[in-house]
């Protein structure tokens, strides 16, 4: 599948995600021979060599850099400077087939996109998953097999929904679990990933909303009196989540950024000391 390159989609194998996983236990910051080592299981390469060999690992990943001494950092901004209320949020929902995890196929999507604590766009689609869906899928949801006969294939969704979450960060009830799905779906359609950081307003609703009886998205669009007519139907999840969120966003003692996921690799001890030095 042709597309055109986007910041926000790094490479989705498993040397990738090694060395991410290296960086962020690092600090930010590892030598060239500990990626060839450590991640590539090369050794006895001169420094020549390392480098080209991480520079052709990380060329599609935006948030690693070659510093010039011989090391490879992580060059993500901080929550703090990316906690911006009134930018773009992109608040989704998805409904699944049942499967194993990273197995699932999306049958529908929702999107709802939020600027300045007002929603500004809405949309939804059935997706066609390819395969039959689980009678208890039908069920909970109504979507049928022949629903989603002639809905768009995932591939078909990919471009508009690529180019709508570029610069997004991602809003989403149990967060985890739908980015999740959703690159399941990137990475067999592309064999790449999603590095948007997002928000779950599960997590949001517990710190900022105690008082609420429980947090299903049902629970609490009751409560608040949230436009919610077809739960368990993605366009209406979305929205839901969206109205939820700018709830959220409203109580301006509520420190969001903070709850940004995934969390930045730690901060390097030359950049805590050029912050300590500023401060």
């Amino acid at each position: 599948m042709n597309l055109r390159r986007y910041k926000n989609l790094v490479p989705d194998s498993a040397l990738h995600r090694e060395l991410e996983k290296l960086l962020q236990e690092q600090n930010g910051r590892v030598s060239l021979q500990q990626v060839c080592e450590q991640v590539m299981q090369i050794r006895g390469q001169d420094g020549q060599t390392a480098e080209k060999l991480v520079a052709t690992l990380i060329e599609d990943d935006p948030r690693m850099r070659l510093n010039g001494n011989a090391t490879v950092e992580w060059t993500e901004p901080s929550p703090e400077e990316i906690g911006d209320p009134n930018q773009r949020f992109t608040v989704f929902d998805l409904e699944v087939t049942n499967a194993a995890h990273g197995q699932e196929r999306i049958i529908e999507i929702g999107i709802c996109h939020v600027e300045k604590g007002e929603i500004v766009d809405e949309w939804s689609s059935l997706v066609n998953p390819e395969r039959p869906i689980p009678y208890w899928v039908r069920r909970l949801t109504g979507i049928k097999n022949e629903d989603v006969r002639h809905a768009p294939r995932f591939k078909e969704l990919l471009p508009r929904l690529l180019d709508e979450l570029e610069d997004a960060l991602l809003v989403a009830h149990h967060a985890q679990f739908d980015v999740d799905c959703l690159n399941s779906e990137i990475s067999r359609a592309v064999e790449q990933r999603l590095t948007n950081r997002y928000l779950c307003t599960v997590e949001l609703a517990r710190r900022f909303l105690p008082e609420s009886e429980n947090y299903r998205l049902e629970t609490l669009s009751q409560w608040l009196q949230l436009n919610h007519e077809r739960p368990h139907r993605a366009g209406s999840d979305a929205r839901a989540t969206a109205e939820l969120f700018c709830h959220l966003l409203r109580k301006a003692e509520a420190p969001w950024s903070d709850y940004l996921r995934p969390r930045p690799a730690p901060a390097t001890k030359e950049e805590q000391t050029q912050t300590a030095e500023t401060d």
